[in-house]
């Protein structure tokens, strides 16, 4: 009798592994970027922030990071940042982010970064992409060894106050992320809560967050759903797999209502060169993944899109100090933007309209923008071309792109885009033959030296002179 309960229990549990692999079909998977709202820097903010600098380096020259980002040191206020930013994570295929957020107080620098989450949420919207929230509660604990509190009750009312403004600015927000009608919060912990501290919290929450606490930050079925992944560098490359498969176990057989598997391209902090502290660990962004190849990222990404996971979190769109950026950079390009784009396609939406072409846009109108800040004109134009992204019309944007930065005038290029292609021919052929006063005549097109007042064969063979030649 005992084995035949054995064997039942066994049978039970590769049932609930296998299950977990199958994908949800009650709720739309969500790809989600962990976002770091906590950069300054001197042209937006008047100071280099300690994120760019950690007290060692010398921005913009020197970063605290291995990587720099290809929008260059940037500001996580500045709207022109952000514009770009919310429209790379829709062309990537991601379909949000979770905030890093450090709650309501200017203690710190826990101010900067509640101003710019604010600040980020619009551009957010803007691209149809939605937002969730990662409360980090050692700021409580920092506030009150600080002596910014009296005492712990003082703490734990501040605590309540955080999910209080909480659900009246963000949970009920249309765009914030949900899980059956209710609000998705995630904790990089807990580090200061307790669990009965935390029933306190959400006692006035109506409806009550689904709770994801860190991987391995035990807490009462009552208070979480289940927990989100995290890399673990301490057990360096060679264990990625083994630590995945941990997560993927514990997900199957706890009990949990959900979890939010994590994708990862790499793990490479700063903080040893910065004389922060020591390093966490070291997780190469290559290794052997059997017949899931060879990246790092590609094989974290894809193991999450095969399981049951409702949400799945990228780990991170932009954390330089630890090296998990996705966002492009100038080592890595847009490599991990193309990466998520295919595997979308292939996993989720075979239909996802954007290709890896479109994903140069977003971070050329940010250059565009920081060329031409000090001329107003241009910079409408910029505008416009922003708002075509935002519309999906993207031939339009590089358009006007073109058009705006284009610094040798071409005779050939009737549409003034910097380029000599099919756009220009056409233009020639619909004034083919024509003469002024003819309703199909362009005189833009009569680039015979001198000018003969016919769209000929002459002009054709100036035109085809300079066939895909720029002016770029």
């Amino acid at each position: 009798m005992k084995a035949k309960a054995d064997l039942r229990k066994f049978i039970a549990a590769i049932f609930l592994i296998y299950f977990s692999c199958l994908p949800s079909r009650t709720f739309a998977k969500k790809i989600m970027a962990h976002y770091m709202p906590w950069y300054q820097s001197r042209p937006v903010s008047g100071f280099w922030g300690w994120h760019w600098h950690m007290n060692h380096f010398s921005p913009p020259d020197t970063l605290a990071s291995h990587y720099r980002p290809l929008l260059g040191p940037y500001d996580s206020k500045d709207p022109h940042l952000l514009a770009s930013q919310a429209l790379l994570l829709k062309f990537a295929g991601i379909d949000g982010v979770i905030i890093d957020w450090y709650g309501i107080e200017t203690f710190w620098d826990y101010g900067r970064i509640r101003d710019a989450t604010q600040a980020l949420i619009p551009h957010l919207k803007k691209a149809n992409l939605t937002f969730s929230i990662c409360y980090e509660d050692q700021t409580v604990k920092n506030m009150l060894n600080n002596g910014y509190f009296p005492d712990r009750a003082a703490a734990v009312a501040h605590g309540v106050q955080v999910m209080q403004w909480l659900q009246t600015n963000y949970f009920t927000d249309p765009a914030y992320l949900k899980l059956d009608g209710r609000p998705v919060l995630l904790c990089f912990g807990p580090q200061f809560f307790t669990a009965s501290e935390w029933t306190t919290l959400f006692a006035g929450l109506d409806p009550k967050p689904h709770f994801f606490p860190l991987q391995y930050h035990v807490l009462p079925d009552t208070l979480r759903t289940g927990e989100f992944g995290w890399p673990e560098p301490a057990y360096g490359t060679s264990g990625v797999i083994s630590r995945l498969n941990a997560f993927y176990t514990r997900a199957a057989t706890s009990g949990w209502g959900s979890f939010i598997p994590a994708a990862f391209p790499r793990f490479h902090d700063i903080y040893a060169e910065a004389g922060v502290g020591p390093s966490y660990g070291y997780i190469d962004a290559q290794s052997d993944y059997g017949t899931y190849g060879t990246s790092t990222y590609s094989y974290t990404l894809e193991r999450a899109l095969q399981s049951s996971a409702q949400i799945l979190q990228i780990v991170t769109w932009n954390d330089y100090g630890e090296g998990t950026i996705i966002e492009p950079t100038q080592e890595d390009g847009y490599l991990f933007l193309e990466i998520t784009q295919a595997l979308c396609k292939q996993y989720l939406n075979a239909n996802l309209r954007y290709t890896p072409a479109d994903l140069r846009l977003p971070v050329r109108l940010y250059t565009l923008r920081k060329t031409y800040q000090a001329d107003p004109v241009k910079m409408s134009r910029l505008a416009e071309a922003e708002d075509c992204l935002f519309l999906d019309r993207l031939a339009e944007a590089e358009l006007r792109m073109n058009q705006l930065d284009c610094p040798a005038f071409l005779l050939s290029d009737f549409n003034a885009d910097c380029r000599i292609n099919l756009a220009d021919f056409a233009s020639q052929a619909s004034a083919w033959l024509s003469t002024p006063g003819q309703t199909r005549w362009n005189p833009n097109c009569d680039i015979n030296t001198p000018p003969d007042g016919r769209i000929d064969i002459l002009d054709l063979l100036i035109f085809t002179e300079q066939w895909l030649t720029a002016g770029l």
